[in-house]
């Protein structure tokens, strides 16, 4: 048996990590994850501005991301006022953890 020594190349792995088809990846699974959190979001009839929270969802995408910034980045967010009341609950609501679940269940 040969001894086999591995010194990978930081910089290059820190390259692929941040090139153009790693954010495409992360870009297409932010997509997926954008979409079914879309169509599982509740729409409130009787609110003031009903669908606002559906209508809000987003994505950005960034080449400095994750814990140490050395990585593409996809973060998929809702920016509706309502947002965290719909998302983490409230009294009287239960949390809908619509964002949770699109980002948690099998694609």
């Amino acid at each position: 048996m040969t001894n086999v020594d591995f010194r990978p190349d930081h910089r290059g792995v820190g390259e692929m990590l941040r090139s153009d088809f790693i954010q495409r990846t992360v870009n297409l699974r932010a997509e997926l994850i954008r979409a079914r959190a879309f169509a599982d979001a509740p729409v409130d009839e009787k609110s003031d501005h009903p669908g606002r929270y559906k209508a809000s969802f987003g994505i950005k995408t960034r080449t400095h991301g994750g814990a140490t910034h050395d990585r593409a980045e996809a973060i998929v967010y809702n920016d509706a006022p309502e947002a965290g009341f719909v998302e983490f609950g409230h009294w009287g609501r239960e949390p809908e953890h619509t964002l949770a679940r699109a980002a948690f269940q099998r694609l």
